[in-house]
């Protein structure tokens, strides 16, 4: 506190010491409680320091402390307001009549005259006495204060600590994630090097073969180059008629090691049939998880060769001493008729046993497909419908496999339809389901192919599907769909309402790796070929799950790959398509394997089976681009 003494020196002094009240009140900051120092004036007409002003400002504009009006700083700053020229002429005069404005006034507390100091704080009038007893209650009410403070400010430390230890909670699990994350990233690096080294391996393996076909093959082309030289020149002196005798039965000798070479030679380029090696690398759209890049298939074409030269009979021709007679010639004439007798004969007899019927090839006409991938067969029409995937189109067929008619995926009045048809199901309501592969979603049609509704939506969420490739429904109408991208089975409503989902990522039983297709077997059970753990899983449809079938491998019951499933109600028998092995199999009713569906040309990547009346059965390959009819 600071003390102001009262003195009476004289009589103008007294008179200037009964005014210095009021005086001091004017020339006081309403802010700091001190002398005025550069008073600045406010718009509102209140006077402060400019320092005061510069403290209580923020962000250009602030609200006067006394009548708490807003004002705006001007762009030139606080000191671009008005100063007070009253205040500072008041100052000035003060200045030179007095050397500061004495205070005289009573105490505040116990009201008398008395030595008056003035205190610091409240800048009351207190005399000495009651000095003390002000500074004690002054303590109290800052000790106050401090304590709540203090409280406050452990609260806020408590928090603040509680927050800290959140954030390192969080710092902490996110160096776990890191760790995991590099983890699962080496281990996926490690297991795509193993896939890359194990499809490099069938590749080598390929190319080394093909390189010795092609030393073997050479070594046979120069064999016959040999022999065609020597004809020809044989031919030449034989037609000079400058050789010798001794030279003519040279001739004659090797002529005869000739035709037995070439008879050799024909028997391994003709009659053998030299298989016609393809190479080809599929990627299987690369899922999410990155666990399997792709596989490599290795195809044999067989190619039919036709050949004009009758070796047996030149053979035997040649083998006579003498020039050929008329009656010799006659002979020959008639061993030629009778072996193409034979041959004739040999084909007719082979055209009696059942000889599958094929539609289509690589093509964009009509009867062509590329990429022909599921079956869907309309009672009600008694149509097959073919998904063209890649000419983007749904192709139909009459049951004894005549060309019916192509859905475009644009129709006549300009309707977008689909876009590449993937997988196709008619209901018991003869209602048309279909997977579009490039929209990512399920399309529910009538028969006049007008859109009825939508089947769930594209995403990660429960209710969700990343990568529908096939479904199926039951006699309830409820629609069961794989989803290959989250490796795992949805069920739905006949509205599209979302009922149950179950499966994951894995190889245990009722796991998936990239569920390709499902059928409804009896009992309402469902059958799934699990296409990534070369298996068939069984479920109720409930999503129990009942039984696995198979394993990876080339023997009956095993898989490489599968594909579509078909039912037949009636001999409750399995149909399933292991594209990876090229074949059919048929598993009886407890699922035991029974036998492989018989074809004369093969397969060629299987990818799904219908069965039709009469023990008939129609397969889709997407490798040949065809159809077999069975």
């Amino acid at each position: 506190m600071s003390d102001v003494i009262n003195n009476s020196l004289n009589t103008s002094t007294t008179k200037s010491n009964l005014n210095s009240k009021p005086i001091l009140q004017l020339i006081t900051c309403p802010i700091c409680l001190e002398i005025f120092h550069e008073p600045l004036q406010l718009p509102c007409q209140h006077t402060f320091c400019k320092s005061c002003l510069v403290r209580i400002t923020e962000d250009r504009w602030g609200r006067c402390p006394i009548c708490r009006g807003c004002y705006r700083v001007p762009m030139a700053g606080i000191g671009s307001f008005e100063v007070n020229r009253t205040i500072v002429n008041l100052l000035e005069s003060l200045s030179h009549t007095e050397l500061r404005p004495m205070l005289q006034a009573k105490c505040a507390l116990c009201k008398l005259d008395d030595t008056i100091t003035v205190c610091e704080h409240c800048r009351e009038a207190i005399c000495y006495k009651c000095r003390r007893n002000h500074y004690d209650e002054f303590s109290k009410y800052i000790c106050l204060k401090l304590n709540e403070t203090q409280q406050e400010t452990e609260k806020l430390i408590a928090k603040e600590a509680e927050n800290i230890k959140i954030h390192e909670e969080n710092v902490r699990h996110s160096n776990e994630i890191i760790h995991t994350i590099k983890e699962k990233v080496t281990e996926l690096i490690d297991r795509i090097k193993q896939e890359e080294n194990k499809l490099l391996d069938i590749v080598n393996e390929f190319h080394s073969n093909e390189q010795s076909l092609i030393k073997e093959k050479n070594i046979r082309l120069q064999n016959l180059a040999s022999i065609k030289t020597f004809c020809s020149i044989s031919q030449e002196k034989l037609r000079s008629k400058e050789e010798t005798d001794e030279e003519s039965m040279d001739i004659r000798k090797k002529c005869e090691d000739c035709v037995v070479n070439l008879n050799d030679l024909q028997n391994q380029i003709l009659i053998v049939k030299t298989p016609h090696h393809r190479i080809s690398f599929y990627n299987q759209d690369i899922s999410f998880d990155a666990i399997s890049l792709g596989f490599v298939e290795i195809g044999i074409e067989l190619e039919r060769i036709e050949s004009t030269i009758q070796l047996s009979t030149i053979k035997k021709l040649i083998h006579y001493d003498n020039p050929i007679s008329a009656e010799q010639k006659n002979d020959s004439s008639s061993l030629i008729s009778d072996k193409n007798l034979c041959c004739s004969s040999s084909s007719s007899s082979q055209n009696h046993k059942r000889i599958p019927r094929t539609i289509g090839k690589r093509g964009t006409r009509n009867t062509e497909f590329i990429h022909p991938s599921s079956l869907a067969f309309s009672i009600q029409e008694q149509l097959i419908y073919v998904c063209d995937t890649y000419n983007n189109r749904l192709v139909t067929y009459g049951i004894d496999g005549i060309f019916q008619h192509v859905y475009k995926s644009i129709s006549e009045i300009g309707e977008k339809r689909f876009h590449n048809p993937y997988a196709i199901h008619i209901d018991l309501k003869h209602r048309l389901y279909l997977i579009d592969q490039s929209e990512r979603r399920i399309k529910v049609f009538n028969r006049d192919f007008k859109l009825i509704r939508l089947i769930g939506q594209y995403g990660r969420e429960i209710s969700q599907y990343s990568a529908p490739c096939d479904l199926c429904t039951n006699k309830d109408n409820h629609i069961f769909v794989c989803d290959a991208g989250s490796h795992r089975i949805l069920k739905y409503n006949e509205q599209g309402q979302f009922l149950l989902a179950w499966g994951g990522l894995g190889i245990n039983n009722g796991e998936f790796k990239c569920p390709a297709c499902i059928c409804i077997l009896n009992n309402d059970r469902l059958a799934v070929s699990d296409w990534g753990n070369d298996r068939i899983q069984i479920f109720n449809n409930q999503g129990e799950h009942l039984l696995s079938i198979g394993q990876r491998g080339k023997l009956l019951g095993e898989f490489s790959r599968p594909l579509g499933l078909a039912y037949d109600d009636i001999t409750e028998r399995l149909f399933v398509c292991d594209e990876g092995n090229n074949r059919v199999m048929i598993f009886n009713h407890d699922f035991s394997i029974i036998e492989l569906v018989q074809s004369k040309i093969g397969f060629q990547g299987p990818y799904d089976i219908l069965l039709l009346k009469n023990n008939h059965m129609i397969i889709s390959e997407h490798r040949a681009h065809r159809l077999q009819i069975i």
